[in-house]
């Protein structure tokens, strides 16, 4: 088994406060979670994991079982780089920011750097994660264990946003209407 590091973000239906945080992790510490911390932080309850698993995929589930116990608790989403900077890219990827500065702006590498999805003109535009993290497994700079776990986070967070059979109709609709444009 491999350890994993992640952070579930959740919404509190409850007031959120220094008691909710410590009931959280008292509770799940009951439930065997004893591989997590609980922190709040901008109206949201984070709790970040170092869990041991055979996949990435695995820890991930299981820790959001465990959350899925809360019933004033919503997943919202698992914060392991799905956006990211330079810096955050770097940093996941163990490389250099330098480097990711100049692979992006084409001066290494050989071009064909993943586009930034967000914030194009602001100081720090923001990527997808697993299209740095495959761009840089095809260039040998990272395993492919890398990409995998940027595609399921990736993957999972869609899966949060859409949990409503609703909201899965709006994204099929707007899906088949961007297809045919």
């Amino acid at each position: 088994m491999k350890e994993y590091d992640f952070s579930i973000v959740a919404h509190s239906s409850r007031d959120l406060d220094a008691d909710l945080v410590t009931e959280i992790a008292n509770k799940l510490y009951d439930l065997g979670a004893d591989d997590c911390t609980v922190s709040s932080q901008n109206n949201a309850v984070i709790v970040s994991f170092d869990r041991e698993a055979h996949s990435y995929s695995e820890a991930v589930m299981s820790a959001i079982k465990q959350l899925k116990q809360f019933n004033f608790l919503t997943v919202k989403s698992v914060d392991a780089g799905e956006f990211v900077g330079l810096s955050d890219a770097a940093e996941l990827s163990e490389l250099s920011r330098s480097a990711l500065s100049k692979f992006s702006k084409g001066e290494r590498g050989g071009g064909g750097f993943p586009t930034p999805y967000l914030r194009l003109s602001g100081k720090a535009p923001l990527y997808d994660w697993a299209e740095i993290a495959e761009w840089l497994e095809d260039k040998g700079l990272i395993e492919p264990e890398l990409v995998e776990n940027a595609t399921f986070t990736r993957l999972i967070n869609t899966a949060l946003r859409l949990k409503s059979n609703d909201d899965m109709n709006k994204v099929s609709s707007l899906v088949h209407e961007i297809s045919i444009a």
